[in-house]
């Protein structure tokens, strides 16, 4: 399928500030599963733009903003290609072999530790944190696939989902103790449980096609999160914790880290006398006939 998207963030303060320094991770990355046919930016005030990728691979776009100002605007449009129709269509391994494969491509892949060893707030150690009752184990007869699965249906008997509940710094022992939260909750709490097992996870910031996300509204679309996990035999798959579905071309990868933190759309810092009002977001994922 192919996309237009629209992504708007507007920053308000009540005092001019200075010396604005931000990143933007909102270019969507070229994977085998997408290809970007554009992007443009537009930064409000005006600044000269320049990119590099981060440890993770994240294309970083990053500006100043030396004089004093009210507001800060930043929007971007991207076109982007999805092509993973049938994430389940690989060449399956035996569940007694998978393991050696998730440890094969660790051997090869030294990085990928970064998805298996990470502890933070957000994605602590499953002995560190109260888990409720019935939190699934890996069972060596399942496929990894089918035991992500049955941990998907666990988070989302954990937590309901509730705006308001928690923020974008709250940790996941916070959200475990209201036993409610967003998406990027979800996320973490679904990495953290895959993480326990050995297993690479992966947190994602993207998009997902209005028109496809089961109880989702076009009209009041916004930026979501799900988790990866390296699949033996397929690599890097989407799981969505949220809707309970394994991510296909309706979802449009924009980051990926550890956690949140890795992959937040923007980060800045600034000079000046009081701190700015929460952020205003729009966003438009229009799918192209």
């Amino acid at each position: 399928m192919r996309y237009v998207v629209e992504h708007e963030t507007r920053l308000r303060f009540r005092h001019p500030v200075r010396e604005h320094h931000c990143e933007l991770r909102l270019a969507p990355p070229d994977t085998p599963h997408q290809r970007v046919h554009g992007v443009r930016f537009a930064v409000d005030p005006e600044a000269p733009l320049s990119e590099f990728r981060d440890g993770f691979g994240n294309r970083v776009h990053h500006f100043d903003v030396a004089s004093p100002h009210e507001f800060l605007k930043t929007r971007v449009t991207a076109e982007v290609e999805t092509l993973l129709t049938n994430p389940f269509d690989y060449p399956p391994i035996p569940p007694s072999r998978e393991m050696e494969w998730i440890a094969s491509e660790l051997r090869g892949t030294p990085r990928l530790w970064d998805y298996v060893l990470h502890r933070s707030p957000a994605t602590p150690a499953v002995d560190r944190i109260s888990l409720p009752p019935g939190c699934p184990a890996r069972e060596p007869g399942n496929s990894v696939l089918e035991s992500v699965r049955a941990a998907m249906s666990w988070v989302a008997a954990t937590l309901t989902y509730r705006a308001g509940v928690t923020h974008v710094h709250s940790s996941l022992a916070e959200a475990l103790e209201a036993r409610a939260g967003v998406c990027q909750d979800f996320a973490h709490l679904l990495i953290t449980l895959v993480r326990s097992w050995g297993i690479p996870a992966r947190y994602v910031m993207g998009y997902v096609d209005p028109g496809y996300a089961p109880g989702s509204d076009p009209t009041t679309q916004a930026p979501h999160a799900w988790a990866e996990v390296l699949i033996p035999g397929a690599g890097w798959r989407g799981v969505d914790p949220v809707h309970q579905l394994v991510a296909d071309e309706t979802y449009l990868c924009v980051a990926w880290g550890r956690d949140y933190l890795d992959a937040a759309p923007q980060r800045g810092s600034f000079k000046g006398d009081a701190g700015g009002q929460a952020p205003e977001v729009s966003l438009s994922v229009l799918r192209q006939q």
